[in-house]
């Protein structure tokens, strides 16, 4: 199974070079599980410096744009309704929203408030969270982009969602592990994997965290759409059916029966939720977007907050898919541009840190041609 990149303690040396973007060099011998060859344009091979160069370079700020443009672009190819999305927001009470949910004493971290996913703010921007829902289509279907052409976003969400959704159950089963009271979903963005979550888990109290208080208000305005449709259907006046409002999906199993999500402004690394207080801690599409040591941290307060029994899950960009390790340089060039922290990423023993942590039965699997999921017991 091609899920993960394997380095040499003594070979690994993370250096920060201070430009206009705090450029990262990778000194690594890599070697995936499978003997396969770590990527290209990662780490301290050539092609990987030249990209480098290239990204912190006067043309940044183009390739930031050029990123943007070709996920919309994929976007609209693929029946994804971008802009009407975005209108639906900018006409919604989205923005009042986020000033109830913000945390205004919140101090946010350096490799935070940094330039990345083709916005100049990061997530810390109204544009970013606008275009999260249908960027987030773009990024389930970019696995099937070549071989199924008529996927829809919805359907590869769909695909997406329950491949990870099972995986967390097979685990469990597989270590007869008890069914979750408490979810934290860390890096939760717009709510979309929060959901899907809470479906899978109808009895279970869901707390969705993140840093942005932008996307945490479309995902406390999707929630409050829910509510009022679900009202609706209490009353007779409507029926609820499928999770409508989850943006992403066709459907979302259970629905029309879970709990209602909690929305937290904050950060897994310090989280401040109480000690032995979840069941299940899920990161999702979160640590390619932060440094080593952040990462580190996350681990070690997902182990705080998980009681006995407990699973931490990570889902993310599998660094030895065959798609990533044989990427175009030219694409190689737009990802780095959006993603700082790759290099840092690509080369992050994760198996290996959850299991000297002290987590249990680690592994990875693979969800689709691009993603995989690295699960850990707290015994």
């Amino acid at each position: 199974m091609q899920c993960a990149l394997t380095t040499s303690p003594a070979t690994q040396r993370v250096h920060a070079r201070r430009s206009g973007r705090q450029a990262l060099r990778v000194h690594a011998t890599a070697q995936t599980s499978t003997g396969l060859p770590k990527p290209k344009w990662a780490g301290d091979d050539l092609l990987s410096r030249l990209v480098n160069v290239v990204i912190n370079s006067p043309l940044f700020d183009l390739l930031r744009e050029g990123a943007r443009a070709r996920i919309k672009d994929t976007a609209e190819k693929r029946g994804v309704p971008w802009q009407q999305r975005v209108f639906e927001l900018e006409h919604s009470e989205v923005f009042d929203i986020k000033e109830e949910i913000e945390d205004k004493q919140l101090e946010y971290p350096q490799y935070y408030t940094r330039a990345f996913h083709g916005y100049k703010e990061g997530n810390l921007s109204w544009l970013a969270a606008l275009e999260a829902e249908p960027a987030t289509d773009v990024m389930a279907l970019l696995p099937y982009a070549k071989n199924e052409a008529e996927l829809t976003g919805p359907a590869a969400q769909v695909r997406l969602r329950s491949s990870t959704l099972v995986a967390i159950r097979r685990f469990a089963a597989e270590y007869k592990i008890k069914e979750p009271k408490n979810i934290l979903d860390a890096g939760c963005s717009v709510g979309i994997c929060t959901r899907w979550l809470a479906g899978e888990y109808p009895s279970a109290k869901v707390i969705g965290m993140d840093l942005s208080p932008y996307m945490l208000a479309v995902a406390e305005l999707r929630e409050r759409q829910w509510e009022q449709k679900r009202q609706l259907q209490l009353s007779g006046a409507s029926p609820l059916g499928a999770d409508a409002v989850a943006v992403g999906a066709d459907s979302i199993p259970g629905s029309t029966k879970r709990q209602r999500i909690t929305y937290k402004h904050g950060m897994l690394e310090k989280s401040g939720l109480p000690s032995k207080s979840q069941d299940l801690v899920a990161v999702q599409f979160v640590i390619h977007e932060c440094p080593a040591d952040i990462i580190s941290q996350m681990i070690q307060e997902g182990k705080r907050l998980l009681r006995p029994g407990g699973i931490l899950a990570f889902v993310d960009i599998n660094p030895n898919s065959s798609a990533g390790r044989n990427m175009p340089p030219a694409v190689a060039t737009l990802m780095k541009a959006t993603e700082p922290w790759t290099d840092e990423y690509y080369f992050y023993p994760l198996e290996e840190a959850m299991a000297q942590a002290g987590f249990k039965h680690v592994q990875c699997q693979e969800l689709d041609p691009r993603h995989r999921i690295v699960l850990g017991a707290k015994l």
